[in-house]
């Protein structure tokens, strides 16, 4: 089983440069990660080539690893149930371990850099696999702006 997939991908992008992580918030986040990961693999299985994919960077094609993306978007609150961008819901989420304001913040601006995904055509309609792809190659085409590093 694997042990670090999208939402750390979202989160871990910049923690290692931005925020001064903690072990225990670290290991809050990679808790959640493999909660909300073995819960979406059971319904969107991905191969482990999607997900050497992932750490470079690169969205795997198909269908696949793009649902599973939503289902664990969908579960940490950075989706909501029509399947767009909710970066507010996320922001909440992220409260629930951060509480320093300068960090929350940070988390905020980077979290809303790709909110313009949510004005993307999709042919999937509310399910979210395709936005979840665009939402995963905004985030990396952003995070650098950030001075945040990809960790994955």
């Amino acid at each position: 089983m694997f042990k670090v997939v999208i939402f750390y991908c979202i989160i871990a992008m910049y923690l290692n440069n931005a925020l001064a992580i903690t072990d225990e918030q670290q290991a809050q986040i990679h808790s959640k990660v493999l909660e909300f990961s073995s819960e979406c693999i059971k319904d969107h299985p991905v191969a482990i080539e999607d997900l050497s994919s992932l750490k470079q960077e690169v969205f795997p094609e198909g269908s696949a690893a793009g649902c599973f993306a939503a289902c664990v978007f969908n579960k940490i609150g950075l989706f909501d149930e029509k399947g767009n961008l909710s970066p507010t819901t996320a922001l909440e989420h992220a409260k629930n371990i951060f509480k320093d304001e300068k960090e929350l913040k940070s988390i905020e601006e980077f979290l809303a850099t790709c909110v313009k995904v949510n004005d993307e055509e999709v042919s999937d309609g509310e399910l979210g696999c395709e936005r979840a792809k665009l939402a995963f190659n905004c985030y990396v085409e952003n995070y650098k702006k950030f001075d945040f590093h990809f960790i994955l």
